[in-house]
């Protein structure tokens, strides 16, 4: 008879021996079915402990009997422990787990009638419009977006034709306004000038007669052009009106 290691544990208030190779069969259940065939021989000793015994004893996980139990993927529990395991979520919950295992009538995954009503107003709330009509509005919406995206290409496509025209019309616009700003600074130092000449003799520009007599001639250089612009409006306006009275 072959002789196998044992080992001792304080179970129930009694020294029990456990086979080694038991303990570890117990701890690992995949090794377990590998040697399922390994006949385990013992010397003759008193208080053997059962499979199940060993096994608790030799259980290191401090899990609880359910959580174990859905670890080594069964069932939690053979029977409701609380409340929530009597309701018909949970039993569907177990059934689409642990299908026949769970020892839940099929067809409570079925929902009742009043489930069918409150699925059925929360669609219509939900979702008022048919599929037919959801895809309608999708592909409204698409042709809003193709459309709006065709105007705008079609705006830049303008803009690009008118560009060469802009740039012109930037470049005439900074002309004149050089072309202004030159006639003023040449209009500035004619009238320096005249004011020099006014004097006859050579005076210095930061002299307070100086400053008073250019402010005079700036002036009248305004007015002579408000009176030559006037000139220039009443000439058209009689134009204008010989053309009508012909």
């Amino acid at each position: 008879m072959s002789i196998i290691s044992f080992k001792g544990f304080n179970y129930a208030g009694k020294i029990v021996k456990v086979p080694i190779i038991q303990c570890f069969l117990a701890r690992n259940a995949s090794i377990k079915n590998e040697v399922q065939d390994f006949d385990i021989v013992t010397t003759t000793a008193e208080n053997v402990l059962s499979e199940k015994e060993v096994e608790a004893i030799c259980d290191k996980s401090r899990l609880n009997h359910g959580h174990r139990n859905m670890v080594n993927g069964r069932l939690p529990y053979d029977k409701p422990v609380h409340r929530y395991h009597n309701t018909v979520k949970y039993k569907r919950k177990m059934y689409g787990r642990y299908g026949d295992a769970s020892n839940v009538y099929p067809g409570l995954a079925w929902p009742t009638a009043e489930d069918l009503e409150d699925i059925r107003e929360y669609e219509s709330v939900a979702y008022p419009l048919t599929i037919q009509e959801m895809q309608q509005n999708a592909m409204n919406i698409i042709e809003s977006e193709r459309q709006a995206i065709q105007m705008n290409q079609q705006k830049i496509d303008n803009n690009m034709k008118k560009l060469n025209g802009w740039l012109n019309e930037v470049k005439e616009k900074s002309a004149k306004k050089l072309f202004e700003a030159q006639q003023a600074k040449e209009k500035k130092e004619k009238l320096i000038e005249e004011v020099k000449k006014h004097f006859g003799y050579k005076i210095d520009p930061k002299d307070d007669r100086f400053k008073e007599m250019l402010v005079k001639r700036e002036k009248e250089e305004k007015k002579k052009v408000r009176e030559e612009k006037k000139k220039v409006r009443e000439e058209k306006l009689l134009n204008y009106l010989d053309s009508k009275a012909k």
